[in-house]
């Protein structure tokens, strides 16, 4: 699924105020230093998989730092505001783990909630090596595992990870996305599958 593309919802500015109500109850001070962010006293500056976004409490208002007059994706607007109201500031780990290993993620990744490995691995079942030339544009690095292995930048205090297996005569290609075993301190459940969605998204763009 394409991470603007929602039955209710398509674009930032559609965002509940809800949510901007929970990140102004927070010391900005205190939000940006939780996750990494960059705040200059009127707006955050958040990396989120290679692009910068600016972040306005008061308007209401995320736009792409570089483009902004570039509509951002409700589900980048989410992330967003999510890991800036509610992150409690733990380094990474450095390991990996799928999402299902996260609290209450074996029960919430299935369904309508699966991780979109499946997409991942056709786009790049031809062409593997592709994948590798994807992910370094967003500022990814090659690790040891499978039979490509990637490290992407997710939020700062959240790593990405993809791992791909190339297709043979017996199976088809396979794919793995996981995250930093500690995503849930800085994001809900939902955080995490659109912050997964908006990574597959962007690798498979025009495959």
């Amino acid at each position: 699924m394409k991470p603007s593309q929602n039955e209710l919802f398509r674009w930032a500015d559609q965002i509940p105020a809800a949510l901007w109500n929970n990140l102004r109850k927070r010391s900005s001070r205190q939000a940006a230093e939780a996750i990494g962010a960059v705040w200059n006293g009127n707006s955050f500056t958040v990396p989120l998989i290679g692009i910068d976004y600016t972040i306005d409490p008061d308007n209401q208002r995320i736009t792409n730092t570089c483009q902004p007059d570039h509509p951002v994706s409700y589900q980048a607007g989410v992330v967003l505001l999510t890991t800036l109201a509610s992150s409690n500031g733990v380094p990474p780990s450095g390991r990996m783990a799928v999402p299902q290993e996260l609290p209450g993620g074996r029960l919430f990744f299935t369904g309508a909630h699966a991780l979109a490995t499946g997409p991942l691995a056709k786009a790049f079942e031809k062409d593997a090596d592709q994948l590798i030339d994807r992910a370094i544009g967003l500022g990814g690095e090659i690790i040891e595992g499978a039979d490509i292995a990637i490290r992407a930048p997710g939020l700062p205090y959240v790593p990405l990870y993809v791992l791909l297996w190339r297709s043979d005569q017996e199976f088809s290609a396979r794919a793995v996305v996981g995250i930093d075993s500690r995503a849930h301190f800085h994001l809900d459940l939902a955080g995490v599958l659109a912050l997964t969605n908006l990574l597959v998204y962007r690798l498979c763009k025009a495959v």
